[in-house]
């Protein structure tokens, strides 16, 4: 164990692993599926690190995506598709797009991450997600080598999940995607926070710009930055419950928090309000803590361990399914010991 990942992990967790590659370039990916025997290795796809916690040294390859390249490979007068390799910042990717014109993924500003990283997580906020703009997925079959055109009917995409994340996990490597967005006015604008936003912020004439730079606004105002509080934005997934237990919940707490899904069976509660409501926001436990401004993010207050957040998880898990009967499910990929 000799290659530091704490500067490699958004949650700043000090851990070592005993092997790390970075690729740059798919001949590096080529070349390492030619020289390891991936079948009977020890790997991690990392990515950003914005959605990993390590709660253990890591026994194995570290597999580090830092593939370079944004471009449009075809344009009409209403539509685009746009081509961007695994290694690139989401949030880059958005900002040239928005910069070129081109709408779609507005409402997915300052997401951290890479590219790479969106499809496992399937990942979405305010009314979008990937799989609403996604064309194709480009990824390479780590045991052949072989490499592989997705189209995103066949990945399983969920609420914030892909087969990439369950049965896909660590098959495949994802060198890049292709979205296909749009040049037309439309905008996606139902959320109250986002209108509210606009407001304040005087906006008049609404543009993909606009409406990015209000999420943007949104998110600062809500989120610690990772580079001066460790953490991996929201810790958990917004449980999905029966309309039933809906019901029941929202005559015991009326200020219950929910949003509607297209499965009229079944309906979102927001994590946040659940885990504030079971007394944690703003709880700390020497160096790890649930942020005071947002019940859903854990973080860690420098020099916490990867146990220390797994225990303060453990316990947050605990009291939600006593009080609430719901199981929290965590949104961050955890590498070594699971929240029991």
């Amino acid at each position: 164990m000799h290659f530091p990942l704490q500067s490699l992990n958004s949650f700043k967790i000090p851990a070592f692993s005993a092997d790390y590659i970075q690729f740059n370039s798919l001949k590096d990916i080529e070349d390492f599926c030619a020289a390891v025997n991936v079948i009977q290795s020890h790997f991690y796809i990392l990515g950003g690190g914005s959605n990993t916690l390590f709660t253990r040294d890591f026994p194995g390859y570290i597999l580090h995506v830092q593939l370079p390249g944004m471009e449009v490979i075809e344009e009409t007068f209403h539509k685009v598709l746009i081509k961007a390799a695994a290694g690139v910042p989401w949030h880059q990717l958005v900002l040239f797009c928005i910069t070129k014109g081109y709408g779609g993924i507005e409402n997915l500003s300052f997401i951290p991450g890479t590219v790479g990283g969106a499809p496992i997580q399937n990942i979405g906020a305010y009314g979008i997600e990937l799989k609403d703009v996604l064309d194709t997925i480009e990824a390479i079959e780590l045991a052949t080598g072989k490499k592989t055109i997705f189209k995103p009917s066949a990945c399983g995409f969920g609420y914030r999940t892909s087969f990439f994340k369950t049965k896909w996990q660590n098959q495949y490597l994802i060198t890049g995607i292709t979205l296909a967005l749009h040049k037309e006015k439309k905008f996606s604008i139902e959320y109250e926070a986002i209108q509210n936003m606009l407001i304040k912020m005087e906006i008049k004439q609404l543009s993909f710009k606009a409406i990015s730079d209000a999420i943007i606004a949104i998110r600062k105002q809500k989120l610690p930055d990772p580079a001066i509080l460790g953490n991996s934005g929201s810790f958990f997934e917004n449980p999905l419950i029966s309309m039933a237990h809906y019901q029941w919940l929202k005559q015991q707490y009326p200020s219950l928090i929910a949003f509607s899904t297209q499965n009229k069976e079944q309906i979102k509660i927001s994590a946040a309000w659940l885990i504030e409501r079971a007394g944690f926001k703003g709880l700390r436990q020497g160096n790890a803590g649930i942020y005071p401004l947002h019940a859903l993010i854990l973080v860690n207050y420098g020099g916490a361990t990867g146990k220390d957040i797994i225990d303060l998880a453990t316990q947050i898990k605990q009291k939600v399914k006593n009080q609430f009967n719901i199981t929290l499910i965590p949104e961050v990929n955890i590498v070594g010991d699971v929240v029991e």
